[in-house]
Parts: C-alpha cells; structure tokens; sequence
C-alpha cells in the first residue's frame, strides 16, 4: 500500500470524552500501527481482520480495561474505519480510551456472534478472506461455531501477522517496557525486604504490590510468584499463607506494568548456611549461561540459537544433558491470565529471527542439577550492538 495511512480510517481519536485515560499513546502511534497491518493484510490477500486478543486490540487502537471475559472485537477491513464490538455497558470506557474506531455495543440479551456479523457484514466485498485469531482464549467456541459457518466468508488464520508486528517495539514503547523495568526493581527490593523468617508469603506479596502501586504502577496481568525454594519446581504457584522458616530460601517472580506493558524479572535468595541446595555452584552456572544468553541475543539470531547457546553452558558445567522447556520469552503488552502476551519463546525448534526493538523475558533455572538448584531472570532489550538488560535488581546473597 502507498497511500497516506491517514486516509485508511484512522486519523484521530473517536468522538467522545475529550480526556483520554492515561498512558494511552498519541494518535499517530496507532495511526502508523494501523497502516503497517493494512500492508500486511493488503499482501497476504485479507479483505479484514476480526481481532480478539486483547493485547493486539489495545495495540491497534489502546483499549484498557478489563472488560474481556465478554467478547470483545475489533474489526480491522483494508479500507474504512475500524469498528471495535464490545458489550454495550463499556462503549463510555472504549469511547475514553479508543483512537480512530467506530463502536458496535451489543447488550446482554444478544448473542455476540450476532454482532460480530451484524458489524462485519456491510463493511466486506463478496467471498470475502477475513483473518481469525485461532490461538486467542477471548474467541469463544460458541461464538467460533457460528462465526465459521456464515455463509460466504472464507476464514484463515493471521494470527502471525499482528504478532510479528507487535513484537518488535516502536520508541514510545520501549520507553514504557523501560518503565515497567524500574518498577518492577522497585517491587523487588520491597519483597525481598520483606522476606524475612517470620514473614508470611502474603505478607511478601502485599509488599511487592504496595511498592511497584505506590511508585506510579498500574495492574499487572500476573500476579507475582511468592514461594519458598523447597517448592521452587512448582512454576506458577503463586503466594500461600505459609511464613518462612529461619532455614528456607526465598523465590520471588513478578511484574509491575506501566500501561500494559511489563517487565518481568526473578530473584532467588538462597537458605542461608552451608550446605543448601541452593547457591554455590548452581548459582555461578545460572549466571554464567545468562551471560551466555546475553551475549547470543542479538539481531539476527534465532530463538532457538539463543537457547542452546544458554544451556550448552550448564551441560558444560555439569557433564549432562540438560532438559529445558525455554529459557525466555517475547514480553511487552500484557493482559491477564498472563504479561507474556504471545506465545513466542526462546526455546528448540523455533527459528524466528531476532530483530532490534523485542524485549524478552530471559530465563536461566537449574532445577535439580548435579551442581543444585537455583533460578533467576530480567527484561532485556534487542539493541543494534546486542541487547541490554533493562532490569537492575542485585543478585541477593
């Protein structure tokens, strides 16, 4: 497409409240946005998209809020306003939020499939190519079901091509990942603070919120992993009511988020004393490979080059094979039941290639290795030289 993206529907913010809720991006942010994915779609031979995951609806026009356990779409077609469907009771909020859409509010006793169609319809040519989020959770089966057998509409997945946009990042939003970064060191210095024998996990975990909420936060999409070292192996278990033991380590995994974009970072203070199976030469391995891991992250690489740079230190170190899911993963908008906000991640298999502008979520865990147990991770950013980790938070000792 060579046509001013101003012309393609998208030159401003809707009408409505004249005040927009803050940290929504300038018009033009989402102005380019938009014309980048007509492109796209121009190239790959879609007529529209319908759009549900809710990181890639508040990226193309800034939407927040959490209204998404009801259908919410956006109606992207090659030419014309974008139209973004939602349930009646949160247009005042999309109309506060929204750049350069029109509104379709369908109330409770409406089917939304119904809606959808009722949107999508008028705005398509005949035999329309209309591209679906296959992998989105905020696409009902219900409303999938009667979406696919509407008569005339050849449906194909393009869930690709916002994910490739999206995940390389423009400089209003790396300010803000930069942001969430010092957030997040602010929140991890008050829960390992609080980490004390005696402290109940709870009362770690209200820390951490106090701190990153009282620095200028917004609502993270994950709420931040609370545990001692013992159960170190059960991921994504977050806080209990349990306090810690003179004789435990401490694990804090979290996010604080500026907007909706996060970046996430981990400590692992070890049990103190001899002998804990923490510590040691598992953390002198742990940061070794990370160091690995930085210096592999660099334009041009692959993901999956980046992971086996990383673990071919801790097989180095401990004279086996060594088996890991990832060691990392894309991160910026983020919206619950997660900050990672796609599915791309540094792991075997996968050869997409590394550009300037990604931040990853960098992992490096040893979990019952010969040398021990021990786990950390930071935020690091895809620069023209290589990448800089944008988390600063010391290693606890």
């Amino acid at each position: 497409m060579t046509a001013d993206p101003a012309a393609h529907g998208a030159a401003g913010p809707a009408s409505g409240p004249a005040t927009l809720a803050e940290p929504a991006f300038p018009a033009e942010e989402y102005t380019q946005r938009l014309f980048t994915t007509r492109a796209a779609m121009e190239r790959r031979g879609f007529d529209a998209l319908l759009v549900t995951a809710p990181e890639d609806v508040h990226y193309l026009c800034g939407l927040d809020h959490q209204g998404h356990f009801a259908l919410t779409a956006l109606l992207v077609p090659l030419y014309g306003r974008p139209v973004l469907i939602e349930r009646a009771m949160e247009t005042p909020t999309a109309l506060a939020q929204t750049h350069g859409v029109a509104h379709h509010g369908y109330d409770d006793a409406t089917d939304p499939a119904d809606a959808l169609l009722e949107a999508l319809t008028p705005l398509l040519p005949d035999a329309p190519v209309v591209g679906y989020q296959a992998d989105s959770l905020s696409l009902p089966p219900t409303a999938w079901d009667r979406l696919r057998t509407a008569a005339g509409i050849l449906w194909t997945d393009c869930q690709d091509l916002l994910g490739g946009q999206r995940a390389v990042h423009t400089p209003r939003e790396i300010a803000r990942i930069r942001e969430a970064a010092r957030l997040s060191d602010t929140a991890m210095a008050a829960g390992l603070d609080a980490a004390r024998a005696g402290a109940g996990e709870h009362e770690i975990a209200a820390a951490v919120y106090a701190a990153m909420l009282t620095a200028g936060g917004d609502l993270p999409a994950f709420a931040p992993l609370v545990r001692d070292t013992g159960r170190l192996d059960r991921e994504h278990l977050t806080w209990s009511r349990r306090r810690l033991g003179p004789g435990d380590g401490v694990f804090l995994e979290l996010s604080a988020a500026r907007g909706r974009y996060h970046a996430p970072l981990a400590r692992l203070r070890p049990a103190p004393g001899p002998g804990a199976p923490e510590g040691g030469r598992a953390a002198e391995t742990s940061r070794a490979a990370m160091d690995a891991l930085c210096a592999a992250l660099r334009p041009g690489a692959t993901a999956e080059r980046v992971f086996h740079t990383w673990r071919a230190v801790i097989e180095r170190a401990t004279g086996i094979p060594y088996e890991r899911h990832h060691c990392g993963y894309l991160v910026g908008i983020g919206f619950p039941p997660g900050w990672m906000g796609g599915t791309r991640t540094l792991r075997p298999g996968n050869t997409m290639e590394l550009s300037v502008g990604m931040t990853f979520h960098i992992q490096s865990w040893l979990l019952d290795t010969p040398l021990g147990t021990y786990a950390f991770s930071d935020t690091a950013l895809v620069t023209e030289d290589g990448c800089e980790v944008l988390t600063r938070t010391p290693h606890p000792e």
